[in-house]
C-alpha cells in the first residue's frame, strides 16, 4: 500500500468507527461479498449510473462525479439533482472532497483494484455494474444494497409499462430502422447494437439500420464526412455528450455539409438532436424513460412537418 493510500486510510478511520452498528451483506456485480450499513444516509455515487439509479429510487447522494464531458451532473439529472456536492469527474475522484463528505457508503461502477483499495478504505463501497449489463440489473443491484427492493420493482414496472403504451402509439412505425450517433470533436461514431439506448430503441420496436449491427455496447470508430452514409436511416437521432465545446461545434459545421444534408433522414424530416449524454452513455433507469419520450417527441415533430 503506498505511503499516499496509508495516509488516507488513517484519516478514514475514524469515518469507519464512526459507521453504524447494524450492517448486512450484500453481493456487488462481480460476486464479491460486502458488508453495508443496514440503513445508509450518506451516499456517495461515484457514476451517472449510480446517480440515475438513486434518484430513481427517491434517494439523492451527498456526492456525485461531473457526468461524460460535462461541468455539473449529466443534463437530464439536473433537475432533479441541483444541490449535490461534486467530487471530480468519473474515475478521476478528489479523494480529499470524498473524505469531507464523510459517506457511510459509496457506490461506483469503477472496478480498477487501486481505486476500490482508496474508497473501501474510506467506506464501504459496492461495484454497481459491469461494462454492457442491462441497466435493470444494477437498479436492483442498488435497490437491494440501499434497503428498497421493492422501489425497484415498481420502477421496473412503471417501465414496462411506459414501453408497451409507446409500442401501441409507434405501431406504424415498428420495424423502421433508427440510427444513434455521437458526435465528437474528432468526427462522428454510432453506437454498437447492444449499447444503452439501441437496446431501448429495439424494445419500442425499432430495428438498427445494416450497417450499425455489429454486437457490441460501446460505438464505432470515429467516421470521416465522407463516410457519413453510414449514419443513414429511416430516423436519425445525433447527439453531443456536452451542448456547448469543441463537438458540439463540430457537429454544427457538420449539419450545414451537403453530405450531411443528403442523409435520406434529413432530407424527410426525420432527424432530431438529442442529449448524447443521456443516449450514448451507459444509460440508467431515468435515461431510459426520457429515451422513450425523444423517440415520440421525434415521431410526433415529424409528422408535423
Amino acid at each position: 500500500m503506498s505511503d499516499l493510500l496509508k495516509g488516507f486510510v488513517a484519516a478514514a478511520t475514524l469515518l469507519l468507527c464512526a459507521l453504524p452498528a447494524q450492517a448486512r451483506s450484500v453481493t456487488d456485480a462481480y460476486g464479491e461479498t460486502v458488508d453495508v450499513p443496514d440503513q445508509p444516509q450518506r451516499v456517495v455515487a461515484l457514476s451517472e449510473l449510480d446517480l440515475d439509479a438513486m434518484l430513481a429510487l427517491g434517494k439523492t447522494p451527498v456526492g456525485t462525479v461531473n457526468g461524460r464531458g460535462q461541468n455539473g451532473v449529466p443534463g437530464y439529472l439536473s433537475e432533479r439533482a441541483p444541490q449535490i456536492d461534486i467530487i471530480g469527474d468519473l474515475g478521476n475522484v478528489n479523494t480529499e472532497l470524498l473524505l469531507e463528505l464523510q459517506p457511510d457508503l459509496i457506490l461506483t461502477a469503477t472496478d480498477r483494484p487501486e481505486t476500490l483499495e482508496l474508497y473501501r478504505a474510506i467506506a464501504p463501497t459496492v461495484v454497481t455494474a459491469k461494462p454492457g449489463e442491462p441497466w435493470q440489473d444494477s437498479l436492483q443491484l442498488i435497490a437491494n444494497v440501499l434497503g428498497e427492493p421493492e422501489a425497484a420493482d415498481a420502477f421496473t414496472a412503471s417501465y414496462q409499462t411506459r414501453v408497451q403504451q409507446a409500442r401501441e402509439a409507434l405501431a406504424a412505425e415498428q420495424g423502421q430502422t433508427m440510427s444513434i450517433v455521437r458526435w465528437n470533436p474528432k468526427g462522428p461514431v454510432y453506437m454498437l447494437e447492444d449499447s444503452f439506448a439501441s437496446q431501448i430503441v429495439k424494445e419500442l420496436g425499432f430495428v438498427r439500420p445494416e450497417q450499425q449491427r455489429q454486437p457490441g455496447f460501446t460505438h464505432s470508430q470515429a467516421l470521416s464526412l465522407e463516410s457519413l452514409d453510414l449514419l443513414d436511416a429511416d430516423w436519425l437521432v445525433v447527439g453531443t455528450l456536452a451542448g456547448t465545446g469543441e463537438a458540439a461545434e463540430a457537429l454544427n459545421q457538420a449539419r450545414d455539409t451537403p453530405a450531411f444534408q443528403q442523409l435520406g433522414a434529413v432530407k424527410a424530416g426525420q432527424m432530431a438532436a438529442v442529449d448524447g449524454s443521456l443516449w450514448t452513455s451507459v444509460g440508467g433507469p431515468l435515461a431510459a424513460m426520457q429515451v422513450i419520450d425523444d423517440v415520440e417527441n421525434l415521431i410526433k415533430a415529424s409528422a408535423r412537418q
